[in-house]
């Protein structure tokens, strides 16, 4: 409980200093996926549906489009992002592993890049299940390991040779089960779940930036950000100087990030 309470605080640390740059650039990219994920529900008859770990709610309302009759609640272990979420919506601040709900109240929960910050995935997919009706329908998304982007690592080698401290949040949850980036590794954890019906997927992430939003990510969220907040103002600027140089004269095809996506659907 130690581990998981330590986790929760990194979480939130990291999650409540981004809001503005979270929503403005990176929720959009995810929801294209968050949408792929609904194709994979029918919502159509559901009364209560949850986003658990909604971040900014950027999904919320392409959830209640695709449940009409239902009431939508996001959920998410940070208070700063939830307050950025539609205010038509229910927005409760809960840890994943300890849901605030009674049992058999969704009819459906979803979860898009929110697992892998647990430090043990079964438990809440469990905690998940425990307020499921039976026969309610989940949708997972993660995150694969198929991971290329070669303006960023450029970026992070230029910030190493310059002597910038080591992301403090790189290590992730502290035993290392939480990245569950396989489809095998996801229709796995469900089923230890208690959930039934499997079925995984994989889709393409493609993510092309420009030198200009591409810098605005740097500086605003994600590792080089928080590495950065670890030195003095005139340091920090010098290393952001220095990386900035490095992929200026990159071709743009070194801007483009590639990925995995991994999808998994199940029955409560």
């Amino acid at each position: 409980m130690a581990d998981g309470a330590a986790n929760a605080s990194v979480v939130v640390g990291t999650y409540e200093q981004i809001v503005p740059a979270y929503e403005a650039m990176w929720a959009p990219l995810l929801r294209t996926h968050g949408v792929h994920l609904l194709d994979g529900l029918d919502l159509s008859e559901a009364r209560r549906v949850l986003d658990l770990g909604c971040g900014v709610g950027r999904l919320l309302p392409d959830i209640s489009e695709r449940a009409p009759q239902a009431t939508v609640t996001g959920t998410d272990l940070t208070e700063a992002m939830l307050r950025a979420a539609p205010s038509r919506f229910g927005r409760v601040v809960a840890d994943a592993t300890r849901s605030p709900f009674a049992g058999d109240v969704f009819d459906a929960i979803v979860s898009t890049f929110m697992l892998f910050h647990v430090p043990q995935p079964v438990v809440a997919l469990e905690a998940a299940r425990g307020v499921m009706r039976a026969g309610g329908a989940i949708g997972v998304a993660v995150w694969g390991d198929h991971d290329e982007f070669p303006a960023r690592d450029a970026w992070d080698e230029t910030l190493d040779r310059a002597g910038v401290p080591e992301d403090p949040a790189a290590a992730g949850p502290p035993d290392g089960e939480a990245f569950v980036n396989e489809q095998g590794k996801l229709r796995t954890v469900l089923g230890d779940a208690g959930f039934g019906d499997v079925r995984v997927g994989t889709g393409a992430w493609l993510a092309a930036w420009d030198l200009d939003g591409f810098l605005a990510w740097r500086r605003g969220m994600g590792t080089s950000r928080r590495r950065l907040a670890l030195l003095d103002q005139p340091a920090a600027d010098a290393a952001f100087a220095e990386a900035t140089r490095a992929v200026a004269e990159l071709p743009a095809s070194a801007f483009e990030h590639r990925d995995e996506i991994v999808f998994g659907w199940a029955t409560a």
